[in-house]
């Protein structure tokens, strides 16, 4: 797993116990907390921690699960690791943190259309 430079570890470090956290809920279960940090002027770091739900266990209840760090010109994801394959659990993950570190952009589905001439 990778971890975040010392300077921002250090930002971090400092606020851990006084961040607010969103509660993540997936299929109405609270599964994470996500917590957004901007560190400087460019650089913004996405946590997502376990929730404190009784499905984990006890030493992975409000850890850190996944983190994105943007730095402006790019991502790293600190979590998945670096290989090709990853679970199901760490594809969730990041989907998450992917989707709320784009809070600027707005994801829709479209419903398919139903065929009217065959």
């Amino acid at each position: 797993m990778g971890k975040l430079n010392k300077e921002i570890q250090e930002v971090i470090d400092k606020a851990v116990d006084n961040i607010y956290r969103e509660e993540i809920y997936i299929n109405d279960k609270h599964e994470y907390d996500y917590h957004k940090n901007e560190v400087s002027n460019k650089i913004t770091v996405h946590t997502l921690y376990y929730s404190d739900d009784e499905e984990w266990g006890y030493s992975l209840k409000k850890k850190v699960a996944m983190q994105l760090v943007d730095d402006g010109d790019g991502i790293e994801i600190i979590g998945a690791c670096n290989k090709k394959h990853i679970s199901y659990l760490e594809a969730e993950q990041l989907h998450i943190l992917l989707r709320l570190s784009s809070t600027h952009v707005v994801y829709k589905i479209a419903e398919p259309s139903v065929k009217k001439e065959f």
